[in-house]
């Protein structure tokens, strides 16, 4: 039986980064927002304004920072992480959408935060608009793979006028490409794989199906929970929470002892099935 391309990676001797990468984005995207907007609300003499402004520039700069950060490490010279068959210069797709949502998300909080007074609904929305973004591509491109279309623009490493693969195929290549150290390497061998693995494709399709229609029902609840609840304080907690309280549960659902979370599919699959025929 001939041997699969394998997947050079392992979250192994990654579980400390992880921790610290996530508890870092759940507390400045959520956590630090919620602080400082009671707290300078209700702790000092600050108007509505302020309370709201703050926390906003913090969230806004990270994110600058962030985007800064990750578009060095994948264009760095002594180890570039593009991807393959790209431009040396050329940014991957998860770096255009973090461009588009960053925009998206500041103009929505910027028109918020000019408005008299404040608009808080409209301030907790960030993470609903984010999700709609990503639902959607990963709707369209799961439509546009199982009916064998090709893309219109380049996806990372699939080039144009190649058949469509699944968007977060491409979610995986590139986090675990730039974010998660995977290099070059990861990305060819992710391609080898989904190219001679059946099963490995069937399994990107249900996780792509999983997460693009989870995470639009989550960003419709969101928005729902924003625009009818009546107090205000429990419209911006709730708006900023929801989300991440849903897509926690999804990634790490248990019932009756088994994990059925998606995210997690991937990592017992690259694990169990590294040499077999699946």
């Amino acid at each position: 039986m001939e041997e699969l391309p394998q997947l050079p990676y392992t979250l192994q001797t990654r579980k400390r980064s992880i921790t610290i990468i996530w508890s870092a984005l759940i507390v400045v995207t959520s956590i630090q927002v919620e602080f400082f907007y009671f707290l300078l609300r209700y702790g000092t003499n600050s108007g509505i304004d302020n309370a709201l402004t703050v926390p906003t520039a913090i969230l806004l700069g990270l994110s600058l920072l962030s985007m800064g950060f990750r578009t060095w490490r994948l264009l760095r010279p002594s180890f570039q992480q593009t991807p393959s068959g790209g431009r040396w210069y050329g940014l991957d797709f998860f770096s255009w959408n973090m461009i588009v949502g960053f925009v998206i998300v500041t103009a929505v909080l910027s028109v918020a935060t000019s408005e008299k007074p404040v608009n808080i609904r409209q301030a907790s929305m960030p993470q609903a608009i984010i999700l709609y973004l990503a639902s959607s591509q990963l709707i369209v491109t799961g439509f546009m793979a199982a009916m064998g279309l090709k893309t219109p623009v380049r996806f990372s490493s699939t080039t144009r006028g190649s058949l469509m693969k699944p968007g977060i195929f491409v979610l995986i290549e590139d986090i675990v490409g730039v974010d998660g150290g995977g290099g070059p390497e990861f990305r060819d061998a992710l391609m080898a794989r989904y190219e001679t693995s059946t099963t490995f494709r069937r399994l990107v399709a249900q996780m792509n199906w999983f997460w693009g229609i989870g995470s639009m029902i989550v960003a419709v609840g969101t928005t729902v929970i924003v625009y009818i609840i009546e107090d205000l304080n429990v419209v911006f907690a709730l708006g900023r929470n929801y989300p991440f309280d849903n897509l926690q549960r999804m990634l790490t659902e248990n019932k009756g002892g088994v994990f059925h979370g998606y995210g997690l599919e991937l990592v017992l699959y690259a694990r169990f099935c590294g040499l077999k025929e699946c």
